[in-house]
């Protein structure tokens, strides 16, 4: 009999039904209603699509704890424009602009100098923490703005708008990570950025579109929380960035590089979607789903710790074999 092969995925698609029936039974069946599980995403929809770019940056080996601040500002761009122009296509592109703008500055740094990507994106987390501070006020947004009644919007009065734009982004992710060379460069990077440059590919070239993509989705992310929630100020960034990082390594990308992918990512939005509305719908503080995702974040930490280790086994097993070859030639 052939062996049932048990994937990363896989499991996580257990929890995920395990968590739902769990909260189910624990709020007397409110949790099972349609409605309720599918307007989970909601609450994560913008911090999935920041996931799927970081899967990308953490895959090479890098990190960018900048994404919250990142998206507080191009948030703060988009609502000061329209503000001024009273024109939302205009907000929108300052918005996506300013986006491409965050993200290229950290991919610059990251692609020209050897800088680890924690000093980088610390530093410029900071930068673009003081920009939405030169604000100095909180922008507020009510009905009859596009992006309020897009981002409320359920179509079919029961799917968001919010997961189709979350499914749309993973679709264009997941292809781009497993059908293009791009992908296979990213996940090669993780495991020796020497060999790739070695081997004729500029991985610094990658690694710049890899963190001016980390921009752009929080820019698509500052959209869809102004949607979301109506509102930004300075604050709203806070822990922002630990989420999205939990999110990434919860779905199994490796924080050493190499491992992972946005099928994982995908999964662990939707897992933490469920855990925000489950212990909301029992009435518990946001401090225990903050506690949760703090275990969960240190836990896959160190897992990951002894597969970095075994990772170099196989590399340095693969490097053995590839010279053995060239004598035998």
């Amino acid at each position: 009999m052939k062996k049932v092969k048990i994937s990363y995925e896989l499991v996580m698609v257990f929890i995920l039904a395990a968590m739902i029936l769990i909260f189910g039974g624990l709020t007397d069946g409110i949790f099972l209603r349609l409605s309720t599980m599918i307007g989970c995403t909601a609450d994560v929809a913008y911090l999935g699509v920041q996931a799927m770019a970081m899967t990308l940056i953490i895959l090479t080996a890098g990190i960018d704890l900048s994404v919250s601040y990142q998206m507080v500002c191009s948030a703060m761009f988009c609502a000061w424009t329209f503000n001024a122009t009273n024109n939302i296509f205009i907000a929108i592109v300052v918005c996506i602009i300013s986006g491409f703008v965050f993200g290229a500055l950290n991919g610059i740094i990251a692609a020209k100098t050897p800088i680890n990507p924690w000093l980088i994106t610390m530093s410029t987390m900071y930068i673009f923490q003081a920009i939405s501070w030169f604000f100095g006020t909180s922008f507020a947004f009510s009905t009859g703005n596009p992006v309020v009644d897009i981002g409320n919007m359920r179509i079919g009065g029961i799917v968001p708008t919010q997961l189709v734009i979350l499914i749309v982004v993973f679709i264009i992710f997941y292809i781009l990570e497993k059908k293009t060379t791009f992908g296979r460069y990213t996940h090669a990077i993780g495991y020796n950025e020497n060999a790739v440059n070695y081997s004729g590919i500029n991985a610094g070239k990658i690694k710049f579109w890899i963190y001016t993509l980390g921009g752009l989705m929080s820019a698509v992310a500052a959209l869809m929380y102004m949607g979301r929630s109506w509102q930004v100020n300075q604050e709203t960034g806070t822990n922002m960035n630990i989420e999205v990082i939990a999110l990434v390594v919860l779905g199994g990308t490796s924080t050493a590089g190499g491992v992972g992918g946005v099928v994982g990512s995908f999964l662990a939005c939707l897992i933490i979607g469920v855990l925000k509305r489950g212990l909301a719908l029992m009435g518990l503080p946001g401090t225990v789903y903050n506690f949760i995702v703090g275990i969960v974040l240190i836990g896959s930490l160190i897992l990951f710790a002894f597969l970095e280790k075994r990772k170099k086994l196989v590399s340095r097993k693969m490097a053995i074999a590839n010279m053995d070859e060239q004598q035998e030639g």
